[in-house]
């Protein structure tokens, strides 16, 4: 903890530079301040965080943009690759959805369903999206990128506790036809084209067309593995069998327990394996100004993903010292520490498209009164399939979308004052509905089956607000925002169907297994000599046939449920023009993000002739809310060349909302003891000997867990040091804290860490209302624990020459370095948990399951060439310019440690321009 504020101690020693950088500023000539900024070097911002345009350097919040320009330089071509340019912000995707989830000043939500809500809100063009999976892709011929940091609860509302980004696409121009292109080819076999035209049809009407492709190999060596349960997804007829694999299910339990036969893995075509890219879009825009008054804009959007969406990769580092008997390296595994290998028996799919409307109305009532029109709609179809184990677990799992169907409308009403008045607000309505349908399905081999149809989940969302801002004098500006919204969700006719432990069809693998049966006996085969299995029951199915409820499927659940919420935000906040080139500000504001549903439970342990279903467990919760806290200074220095900005905030959540497995319930059953063969244990009398077996009941649930504490400090700098010359950046340092008491169980797979005799089995254990139980070792209170992705400091640098040549071409070289300190990945924070030795199983090494990613660093870099009409250009350009390890993510798979991690790509562009 002392090192924490020591920490920020430093950091707020660093932004007295800042300030006293803008106290040198006031004593600049003011009559150089017109020629300092049509003669500056930087470019000259204009953002739309306030719904107003307004110079970047003039509007008092955080925010960060980025022209297309820029992005291309960086490498940018989705919002995944974000992640180092935004002072604290990360950006990890969600492989079973595809979803991006955004982190930003250590806040973050996990749960991509169609309940959850993310933290960060996205929106296009001003319009708020709730399904951010197009953002993976449609970063192309745009106006710029804004990212705005700290709640943005009056202006934007939904889901914006902790930011917002809003990515403008290029708007039609009356006044010019031009055309680009951009051709790019790099490692892993990619190709990808950009392209757009703009046509000036008359001097109120243009058009404006752009197109993106992309396809790219995997970067993984994929093979595809008879030797799992489940083969009905693979050509069993042209493999080939032998007496060996290397598969981790070929060494599996399973393997041994049904004598299955080994055959040879198939390598996967890298061109639609798992972490491939096969996507287009498309974006048409009409602009009309049929009067002076009024002007209207209309994009229409396509996107297209056909890939085989993502998957993990081993983590191989973490195990490299791990002995055989505890489940051994890579090595002892694979025979490889490569952790870019994957064995799957379920290939990916990922077929997606999103068709969004948005259109953009404005009409001047007078000179001092303008109202605008937002509206939206978006569309998400999408069917896919995931191998969720990979041969790491015995269960074989995979996740299956059969169809999914999520409509949603947005309306937004604005009147707000134009001119030069001392007054200036914004009075507006939001509305926003979405209807989803889904069905899809878990397979576990060899634990069963879960389908859920859900054919109407209804979110809707309305507020109104305003803001207005009153000069109380020509340099102090007073601003007040209010903004009231209610939020409802529900579900109507949604079914859990489920097929377990009783259940008659043959996809429950352990209910085939006569544990008493030696495998000898001839009553264990068929008639023509095939082992009588259940892995050859299961395969006789078709693919599809747990796609809709068979025979021995039951309901589990009947989720009609509706919730309602409401809450009510607001903003104070005042800045302060210490000159023509300096301004500082303060203001405080809350945020606030709906609660939410989830499917309908019922405890069995309260089960009674009386209450014949159980006691039904409330799986919804509440919204979070946070009051923030935040003072900056923002600078212009050296005669326009350079650019400062610097804030601290202070961050107090409450019923801070975080979603992981969590045991409802638990029952006890009575079963017989078998050996250590598996052969029933029988007492003196010859009755069989009854054993007392615990069963947790568990569902993956969003809570209000915690209440945190968030406080830091961000520096941006934008310098042109010398002609042609340009070095920016920033430095953040960032604390964070859980407060309040959230008992959590050990996030992965506790079963390897905590040994048997640590769990009570007495039937008075696990009984209580609530959720948890402390007494259960895997338990922790994480109450002092720091939050996800929030490293205590990062540092960004950007910097770049461009050398003019006599002809008038350019050459220009460009390279950025992120460096980030040590972070956790997950709240558990484990290796703080102190376990008593009696409690583990012996020989188990925490750090084999830490959450912790060391600090890292990493460099992309470009040179452009660009010739000297204008006209085209060309670069070659590399991405994590030293191959360095870092991990995006992690987790666990059975005994093996899973990331996405990132890894060295490179390429050249190549571009032209009429």
């Amino acid at each position: 903890m002392m090192m924490r504020y020591k920490t920020l101690a430093a950091a707020i020693a660093l932004s007295n530079l800042a300030y006293g950088a803008a106290a040198l500023a006031q004593a600049e000539d003011t009559d150089k301040v017109e020629d300092r900024l049509d003669d500056s070097a930087l470019e000259q911002v204009i953002v739309t965080a306030t719904k107003r345009e307004t110079n970047l350097m003039d509007t008092p919040i955080a925010i960060s943009a980025f022209s297309e320009e820029t992005l291309d330089k960086l490498g940018v071509k989705n919002i995944k690759d974000l992640n180092n340019l935004v002072p604290n912000m990360s950006i990890m995707v969600d492989n079973e959805s595809s979803a991006p989830i955004i982190t930003m000043r250590g806040v973050r939500s996990t749960n991509t369903t169609e309940w959850g809500d993310p933290a960060v809100g996205v929106h296009f063009d001003g319009i708020y999206t709730p399904r951010p999976q197009g953002a993976m892709a449609l970063m192309f011929d745009i106006e710029r990128a804004e990212m705005l940091r700290g709640p943005q609860g009056t202006l934007f509302g939904r889901n914006s506790t902790v930011g917002s980004i809003n990515i403008i696409s290029a708007k039609p121009k009356t006044d010019e036809f031009e055309a680009s292109t951009r051709f790019e080819a790099g490692r892993f076999n990619q190709r990808a084209f950009k392209g757009m035209i703009n046509i000036p049809v008359s001097d109120t009407f243009a058009l404006r067309a752009a197109y993106m492709t992309e396809k790219k190999d995997s970067n993984l060596t994929g093979y595809y593995d008879p030797n799992q349960w489940d083969q009905r997804y693979l050509p069993m007829d042209e493999l080939t069998p032998t007496d060996s694999a290397v598969s981790p299910a070929a060494n599996g339990f399973e393997a041994w327990l049904f004598d299955q036969q080994y055959y040879q893995e198939v390598k996967a075509d890298p061109a639609d394996f798992y972490n491939n890219a096969n996507q287009w879009a498309a974006r048409v825009s009409a602009s009309w100004t049929p009067t002076e008054k009024a002007s209207w804009l209309v994009t229409v959007e396509r996107f297209r993903d056909d890939s085989a969406g993502g998957i993990g990769q081993r983590d191989c580092e973490r195990i490299e010292d791990r002995p055989v008997e505890m489940g051994g390296t890579c090595t002892d595994i694979w025979g490889s520490e490569d952790n870019f290998v994957a064995y799957v028996n379920v290939p990916g799919k990922n077929d997606m498209t999103m068709d969004s409307v948005r259109s953009h109305f404005t009409y001047d009532i007078s000179d001092e009164l303008q109202f605008v029109y937002n509206a939206g709609y978006q569309n998400q179809e999408r069917t896919g399939q995931y191998d969720i184990d990979q041969g790491y677990y015995a269960w074989d799992q995979m996740l299956k979308w059969v169809d999914t169907d999520y409509d949603s409308w947005s309306h937004e009403l604005q009147l707000k004052s134009t001119g030069d008045g001392r007054l200036q607000w914004i009075a507006g309505y939001f509305n926003f509905k979405e209807d989803n349908y889904m069905n899809g399905h878990y397979q576990g081999a060899m634990g069963g089956a879960s389908l859920w149809i859900q054919p109407e989940r209804v979110i809707k969302s309305e507020a109104v607000f305003g803001q207005a801002t009153y000069s109380v004098t020509e340099q102090t500006h007073l601003t007040l925002g209010l903004r009231h919204t209610e939020d409802s969700k529900e579900d109507i006719g949604g079914r859990n169907w489920g097929c377990w432990d009783a259940c008659s069809g043959p996809i429950n693998a352990w209910g085939f297994v006569d544990w008493g049966l030696p495998w000898g006996n001839p009553d264990a085969w068929f008639g023509d000599g095939t082992a009588q299995t259940p892995r050859n029951t299961l395969n006789a199915l078709p693919a599809d046939y747990y796609d809709q409820p068979r025979e021995g499927f039951v309901i589990d659940t009947q989720n009609d449920v509706y919730e309602s919420w409401s809450k009510t935000t607001w903003r104070i906040g005042i800045d302060h023009d210490l000159s023509d080139n300096t301004m500082v500000y303060g203001y405080v504001a809350n945020g606030y993000k709906g609660g939410g549903i989830g499917d309908v439970l019922y405890k069995q342990s309260t089960i009674s002739p009386e209450n014949p279903t159980g006691d039904r467990f409330d799986t919804s919760y509440d919204g979070e809310t946070v009051v923030t806290y935040e003072v900056g200074v923002k600078t212009s220095l050296l005669d326009g060349d350079m650019n400062l900005r610097a804030n601290y905030f202070y961050n107090d959540y409450k019923d801070q909302q975080f979603s992981t497995w969590t045991i409802y319930d638990v029952t006890f059953t009575y079963e017989p003891a078998r050996d250590d063969v598996g052969e029933p244990i029988f007492d003196a009398n010859g009755d069989p000997v009854l054993e007392e077996v615990r069963k947790d009941h568990g569902t993956f649930l969003t809570r209000n867990a915690a209440s945190s504490r968030i406080q830091g400090l961000e520096l941006e700098m934008e310098w042109a040091p010398w002609a042609g010359g340009h070095i920016g950046g920033y430095v953040t340092f960032l604390d964070t804290e859980i407060t309040s008491d959230y008992w959590k169980q050990w996030g992965s797979e506790p079963g390897q860490v905590f040994n048997n005799d640590a769990n009570p089995s007495d039937s008075s254990f696990g009984n209580s209302s609530d959720y948890y139980d402390p007494r259960y070792p895997s338990y922790r209170n994480l109450k002092g624990n720091e939050l996800a992705y929030s490293p205590n400091a990062s540092l960004t640098v950007n910097m770049s020459h461009t050398f003019e040549f006599r002809d008038g071409s350019s050459l220009t070289p460009f390279l950025s370095v992120h460096w980030e300190d040590d972070a956790y990945l997950d709240i558990d924070n484990r290796d703080k948990w102190v376990i008593p030795e009696e409690d583990m199983r012996e020989g188990v090494d925490i750090a084999w399951f830490t959450d912790k990613r060391d600090a890292w660093t990493m460099a992309t870099a470009n040179l452009n060439y660009t010739s000297a009409s204008q006209d085209w250009y060309a670069e070659a350009w590399v991405y994590n310019l030293t191959d360095e390890d870092v991990n995006w993510w992690q987790g666990f798979g059975g005994s093996t440690p899973m990331a996405g991690k990132a890894q060295r790509s490179y390429g050249l562009s190549f571009g032209y321009h009429w």
